[in-house]
């Protein structure tokens, strides 16, 4: 007797396979009761086309620029093409296409868009801080209350929802351009230059926030979970020196900081 993973391998070998003939589709169906006016292809044929509709759509609702931008014949294409190396791991279809991005750094066919990757980047971090989790801000008073031992301990967080993205390309304003509500110059000039962005959600408001190279720098290594004092010995040896005790503030305001802990 067949077990039942073989039968699901089978399955999922013969969705994804693009070969009419393949011996998956033949194999599986063996397992598929044939009725008048359809044979069992024909009904194989039926889920297959409905998964792969299902997660084509999946992935056009979390990357809808990146489908305007090539087309929606082309991007279903690029999405068959991804679903046969990325299984779905969960049943929740929002969290599919978290690798999108890297599929299409490497995808021939997408090679003369070599801003598509960033495009695609920016889209996942839209749409994972749209379903984060909520979160009250930095407690100041709190902060205030820290002591001056513990102070070189402590450890700053960027806001749960927020993902830090930079690219050699405008793609916030390729972003901008392609958004349904957009009204104006439509045009972009790749010319324009790269971009540091944090994407994140500020109570109900979704942003996208520019930043220069020292609020960049300082936010990469609060990401990467320094202490205080670490921070600032790792931004007094960048070129230029950033002025942490100024500038810290700033970002706090700025909604950037979200919360703290103080490192034992």
């Amino acid at each position: 007797m067949t077990s039942l993973h073989t039968i699901q391998s089978l399955f999922y070998d013969a969705v994804f396979d693009r070969k009419k003939d393949s011996s998956a589709l033949s194999e599986i169906s063996e397992y598929i009761n044939a009725t008048p006016g359809l044979n069992a292809q024909d009904h194989f044929n039926i889920y297959r086309d409905s998964i792969i509709a299902t997660l084509n759509r999946a992935l056009r609702e979390i990357y809808p620029v990146c489908c305007r931008l090539v087309g929606e014949k082309f991007f279903n294409g690029m999405g068959t093409e991804y679903m046969r190396s990325h299984p779905s791991c969960s049943a929740d279809l929002a969290e599919y296409g978290g690798d999108f991005a890297e599929f299409i750094s490497g995808f021939k066919h997408a090679s003369e868009l070599p801003y598509l990757a960033d495009v695609a980047q920016l889209e996942l971090a839209w749409h994972r801080a749209f379903h984060a989790a909520d979160e009250s801000g930095l407690d100041l008073a709190a902060l205030d209350e820290v002591s001056e031992t513990d102070k070189p301990h402590i450890v700053f967080y960027l806001p749960v929802s927020a993902s830090l993205i930079a690219s050699e390309f405008p793609i916030q304003h390729i972003w901008q351009v392609n958004q349904s509500d957009f009204e104006g110059d439509d045009r972009v000039d790749l010319d324009e230059g790269g971009i540091k962005l944090l994407i994140w959600r500020q109570d109900y408001t979704m942003r996208i926030d520019p930043m220069d190279d020292v609020e960049w720098s300082i936010l990469k290594q609060i990401e990467t979970g320094h202490s205080f004092d670490s921070l600032c010995t790792i931004l007094s040896e960048n070129k230029p020196i950033a002025d942490i005790e100024n500038i810290l503030p700033v970002l706090v305001q700025r909604g950037w900081i979200a919360s703290f802990s103080i490192d034992d």
